[in-house]
C-alpha cells in the first residue's frame, strides 16, 4: 500500500499551456519528494490538456478537468476535494515555487506538529526570474489586523492542514472573482492563527497575459461590496471582523489603488489612497502604502 503524501500541490489552470510546464518544473525540482500535484484545468481551450496529457500518463500528476470555465474558487476547490496530502498549498500555473519550498514547510511542521496554517514569503519576479519587486508582509501578532489590512496571504506560499481544506471552501460568486483568495483566508483566520517560514521560497511571474484594465476598476468597487456585506452578515465572521470593517475597506482601496496605478489612472489612485488613509491612519504608514503613494503622485508606470 503505497504511502498517503504529506503535501498535496494544487495548481489550477487555464490556458496556460506555454507556462505551466515551467511552473511544474519548479515543484518536480523541490528538495523534498514526498507531495503529489492535483493540476486542475478550469475549461482550458487552448493546448494545456496535450501538453499535461504525458504528465497524467505516467503518473506525475493527478489531472481533472472542468468540462467549462469555472473561474479559479471553482477550480481550487475541485483541488481540494481530490487532494489527498496531510498539508494542501495552492501554486497559480505561472508562478514558481523555489527549490526548498517544500523542505522548510516540512521542517516548520516538524518544529510544530500542531501547525495548521502558515506560509512563506514570495516575490514578483519577470519571465527570466529577474526580482522586480520585494513585498512588504505584515507582523502577525495580531492576525486580525493583518488580514485586514490587505491579502498578505495571497493565493501562493500558504500551506492548509486537512482539517483546514476538508472543510472551508472558495465562494465562486462571480462577483467575487479575483478576490475569492482573500475571502477564503479571512474566514479561515477567524478560525486558526496563521504562522510563517521568513523566507522567500516563491516567485509571482509577471508576464504578458497576466493584465490588468480599466474596467476592472469598476469591478472591485462591487467585490469588496460583496465582501464586506457579507462579513456584517454573517454573525461568526461580524464577531471577529466588526470592529475592523474600516481597516479593511481601507486595505481594499489600498489594493485598488494599485490596479489604477497599473492603468495610469493615477488621479483616482491618490483620491482612493486618500479615502483609505482616513479609514486607517496607521495603514498610511505601510510599506505598500508609500509605494503607491509615490507612484500615484510621481505618475509612475511601475509595470507592476
Amino acid at each position: 500500500m503505497s504511502r498517503a503524501p504529506f503535501f498535496s500541490v494544487v495548481i489550477p489552470t487555464y490556458n496556460r499551456g506555454g507556462l505551466i510546464l515551467k511552473t511544474l518544473g519548479s515543484v518536480f525540482s523541490q528538495t523534498y519528494r514526498n507531495f503529489e500535484v492535483v493540476v486542475v484545468d478550469d475549461g482550458s481551450t487552448d493546448d494545456t490538456a496535450r501538453v499535461l496529457e504525458p504528465y497524467s500518463e505516467r503518473g506525475e500528476i493527478v489531472y481533472v478537468m472542468h468540462e467549462r470555465n469555472r473561474e479559479r474558487a471553482s477550480a481550487r476547490n475541485t483541488g481540494m476535494e481530490r487532494a489527498a496530502g496531510d498539508y494542501l498549498t495552492f501554486l497559480d500555473s505561472d508562478d514558481l515555487m523555489y527549490p526548498t519550498n517544500l523542505e522548510d514547510a516540512a521542517r516548520y511542521v516538524e518544529a510544530d506538529p500542531e501547525a495548521k496554517l502558515f506560509h512563506n514569503l514570495y516575490e514578483l519576479v519577470d519571465e527570466g526570474g529577474r526580482v522586480l519587486c520585494r513585498y512588504d508582509f505584515p507582523p502577525l501578532s495580531d492576525p486580525v489586523r493583518a488580514i485586514t489590512g490587505g491579502n498578505f496571504l495571497s493565493s501562493v506560499g500558504v500551506f492548509i492542514h486537512r482539517d483546514i481544506y476538508a472543510s472551508y471552501r472558495f465562494d465562486p460568486a462571480p462577483v467575487l472573482t479575483g478576490s475569492e483568495d482573500w475571502e477564503f483566508w479571512l474566514r479561515v483566520v477567524a478560525d486558526y492563527r496563521p504562522g510563517r517560514i521568513e523566507k522567500v521560497n516563491n516567485g509571482v511571474v509577471q508576464h504578458g497575459s497576466r493584465s490588468t484594465n480599466s474596467s476592472e476598476l469598476e469591478r472591485l468597487h462591487e467585490r469588496f461590496a460583496y465582501l464586506r456585506d457579507k462579513i456584517s452578515n454573517d454573525p461568526h465572521l461580524k464577531s471577529v471582523y466588526g470592529r475592523s470593517l474600516k481597516r479593511l475597506e481601507a486595505g481594499a482601496l489600498l489594493y485598488t489603488s494599485t490596479v489604477a496605478n497599473l492603468t495610469r489612472r493615477h488621479g483616482e489612485a491618490l483620491r482612493l489612497l486618500l479615502r483609505a488613509a482616513s479609514l486607517d491612519p496607521r495603514l498610511a504608514g505601510s510599506i505598500s502604502f508609500m509605494k503607491a503613494f509615490g507612484i500615484a503622485v510621481l505618475r509612475l508606470d511601475k509595470g507592476y
